[in-house]
């Protein structure tokens, strides 16, 4: 049998505070499919003249952790979500915020993040949305 985990019930927390410590972490209402983080390893090319074979050789440098993005009912006066001390005021204010995603088996991954993206959509015929992008910023600490 599988030991999958049913990715149902995920939670994005916005910590209070900046600069890799939190004393507490609110859930960031509203959130959909959660897509990320990523790391990715840059390399640096190291090809000599006497690589063998003449293939290009290349060594593993800087980690990025990569982006986190999610979609989002758009509830303008959730303290989570607005320009006071939500997603929209670190967005504003280019810094930095301590963030936490929890997955339904109790495990979690703590992360200082800058918000790159609050995309609006206020469709005809649907509800208030916003498309938000995290770009980690530092490590991750995965317990």
């Amino acid at each position: 049998m599988s030991d999958a985990i049913a990715a149902f019930g995920t939670l994005v927390q916005l910590g209070s505070g900046t600069g890799g410590t939190s004393a507490s972490y609110t859930t960031i209402a509203e959130v959909g499919d959660i897509d990320g983080p990523a790391d990715s390893v840059d390399t640096i090319e190291v090809t000599s003249h006497s690589s063998p074979q003449a293939r290009k050789e290349f060594i593993a440098s800087l980690i990025d952790s990569g982006e986190i993005s999610f979609p989002m009912w758009f509830v303008p006066d959730d303290p989570t979500q607005d320009d006071m001390t939500g997603l929209q005021y670190y967005k504003n204010a280019r810094a930095a915020a301590n963030f936490r995603i929890v997955f339904p088996d109790s495990s979690q991954v703590d992360f200082s993040a800058l918000v790159t993206k609050f995309g609006m959509k206020a469709p005809v015929r649907g509800v208030l949305s916003a498309d938000v992008t995290l770009k980690i910023t530092g490590a991750m600490i995965w317990t």
